[in-house]
């Protein structure tokens, strides 16, 4: 009887253990919004630049992977066109020559990917469909 005991007395502990160790690895999650700024982002009839900054922890700004996309209107991806880092400060810029002037249907969009930060993990961030005309 004090064997069984002592090994569900043990056995208790490891989970605990383990239950203790994955909250800790784990890091805490922050949620990243990407921001544009205003403005047109066409330049001629195939150029187009964006520009905008990361709002989230201070440590989730810097040297972030940022992705510049053409989506329709549906938000599906038709091309990745630009591809960067953000600023220490969580300012970007993205610019690309479009292969054919843009249609109507046709959108940009921002990412920002997601990075291990310290203690943090820092979630990716989607912008808001940006039209290109």
């Amino acid at each position: 009887m004090r064997k069984r005991t002592a090994v569900v007395t043990l056995l208790a502990g490891v989970v605990c253990l383990g239950a203790v160790a994955s909250t800790a690895t784990a890091g805490k999650k922050k949620g990243t919004k990407v921001v544009i700024d205003a403005g047109s982002v066409l330049s001629g009839q195939q150029n187009v630049k964006v520009k905008g900054s990361l709002n989230t922890a201070t440590a989730c700004r810097g040297a972030r992977s940022m992705r510049l996309f053409v989506i329709d209107q549906n938000g599906n991806v038709e091309a990745t066109i630009d591809s960067g880092t953000s600023s220490a400060g969580g300012n970007w810029t993205l610019k690309a020559k479009l292969e054919n002037p843009p249609t109507a249907e046709q959108f940009l969009q921002v990412k920002a990917k997601k990075l291990s930060a310290g203690k943090y993990v820092c979630k990716a961030g989607l912008s808001k469909a940006i039209a290109i005309q």
